[in-house]
């Protein structure tokens, strides 16, 4: 209705947990980064939980998004949960069955597959929404199910994602053995005034819109109205819109928003706070100041004194998660900075290089996508999936500038640590049938010995090392 009057090229107070417009605050930056540990620590169980409302959907979709291609997650939600159909839904949401099976070969598939996916160096996720749902007979059969993982290789990692009864459930006595096994428990509390604002501004960004539309005083009414709950500030957000489109306002003013949440909250459903000053609010005459009050940056992370080197003085996890949203917005060049901002800290090493590749690969700048590449490599820290991963768009990168010779040490190397990954063997066929035609004049020897073969060889014999 409304989005060509604000010249939005989407809606950005949409109902629907979107993990595009997150807004990266420091709550949902802090549930992030405990979630994202737990996975790449190879955490047994963790836990996510916050009153209905705060974004706990949105940062799952967002966990899906940037794990699912190294690792198998299911997404349990919505379920009847009872002792005989758990199992079920959770093979479901795996995408193994459909079907109503007795609960022996429910088992079976299920443990077969945990050793499949075992074998090609993947873990499986499952991700339980919703969980307060779950009772202590239900938790058991989880626990149940971790079980399957052996000494020397996780399988199966859970996460718990509910509102506050989930966490009172787990601080139960009898439910001490489940609770020792929960490595990451966070619960995400509500916007402070300030995130709100920020909130809206980037919400509003990230639809195409001007971050000044909403007033400082409109964007603090908003944040009495909804006590700082992400869904009740999209829904007073909306509304305000839709009366400032009505009433062809191009600014937001915070007499907008009380007359638009005191019409919708007559129904008496809204749960709405501050109602009171409301009627006052609404029927006052607009406060010609209101318009000039400046605006602020609607960047959450933005820091005004920098580093030394000219960076935000912010933590390296922080820098990483503002980073990610600036690479999925587009904005490369601003990434790539702030990519080697967070490898400030090594832990950030590889994950941090390997996103400078990616962005380059994306610029379609391929000889610096593979001096990042290599880079990353260098960590021998890393992860043996995530090694691959990086190996293979590395491979790719290195066809792209004709270095043929090096593209095949990275597939015949990636082969022989799992031969079905992707589609190397197509790759290693495709580039053996060109080296034949090539005459391999010139560099051929110097390609095939160059820094790039020992860093290849170090990478190899880390895998070969893992396989043992």
């Amino acid at each position: 209705m409304y989005e060509a009057f604000y010249q939005f090229k989407a809606k950005p107070f949409a109902l629907l947990p979107d993990s595009s417009f997150l807004y990266p605050g420091s709550e949902h930056q802090a549930a992030y980064s405990l979630l994202e540990y737990g996975i790449l620590s190879q955490a047994p169980f963790m836990v996510l939980t916050g009153d209905p409302g705060m974004g706990k959907t949105s940062l799952l979709q967002k966990l899906i998004a940037e794990h699912g291609s190294k690792h198998k997650i299911g997404l349990v939600t919505n379920a009847r949960y009872d002792i005989e159909q758990l199992l079920p839904w959770i093979l479901l949401s795996l995408g193994l069955s459909a079907k109503r099976l007795d609960p022996i070969e429910a088992y079976h598939i299920f443990s077969e597959f945990l050793s499949q996916e075992s074998k090609r160096f993947r873990r499986v996720i499952l991700i339980v929404d919703e969980a307060q749902s779950l009772g202590a007979e239900l938790l058991e059969e989880l626990r149940l199910l971790s079980n399957m993982n052996d000494g020397k290789a996780l399988k199966l990692q859970i996460i718990l994602s509910g509102q506050p009864d989930l966490h009172t459930l787990l601080q139960r006595i009898d439910m001490t053995q489940f609770a020792q096994r929960i490595v990451v428990d966070y619960h995400l509390k509500p916007l402070s005034e300030d995130d709100t604002a920020n909130c809206i501004r980037h919400r509003i960004r990230v639809a195409g819109g001007q971050p000044s539309l909403f007033t400082n005083k409109a964007c603090a009414l908003v944040h009495r109205l909804s006590r700082g709950n992400p869904r009740l500030i999209n829904q007073v957000s909306d509304i305000a819109l839709t009366y400032g489109y009505a009433e062809q306002a191009r600014i937001i003013t915070s007499k907008l928003v009380a007359q638009a949440a005191l019409d919708r909250s007559k129904g008496g459903i809204l749960p709405l706070a501050a109602k009171e000053e409301l009627v006052g609010l609404a029927a006052a005459p607009e406060d010609p100041a209101e318009l000039d009050d400046p605006i602020p940056s609607p960047e959450p992370t933005a820091v005004p004194t920098e580093s030394a080197e000219g960076y935000p003085v912010s933590s390296p996890e922080e820098d990483y998660m503002r980073t990610m949203v600036l690479k999925e917005e587009g904005r490369l060049k601003e990434a790539v900075e702030l990519f080697h901002a967070a490898t400030r800290d090594k832990s950030m090493w590889f994950k941090a290089y390997s996103q400078v590749g990616l962005c380059y690969v994306k610029m379609k700048e391929h000889h610096a996508a593979i001096q990042a590449f290599r880079t990353a490599l260098e960590d021998p820290t890393a992860m043996q999936q995530d090694l691959l991963d990086v190996l293979y768009v590395l491979g790719r990168s290195l066809e792209s500038v004709g270095r043929v010779g090096q593209a095949l040490d990275v597939y015949y190397r990636i082969s022989h640590a799992i031969p079905t990954f992707r589609d190397v063997a197509n790759r290693l066929r495709e580039l053996q049938q060109t080296a034949k035609q090539s005459s391999h004049k010139g560099n051929s020897a110097t390609e095939r010995h160059s820094w790039f073969s020992s860093v290849v060889d170090n990478v190899q014999r880390f895998l070969i090392g893992n396989q043992k």
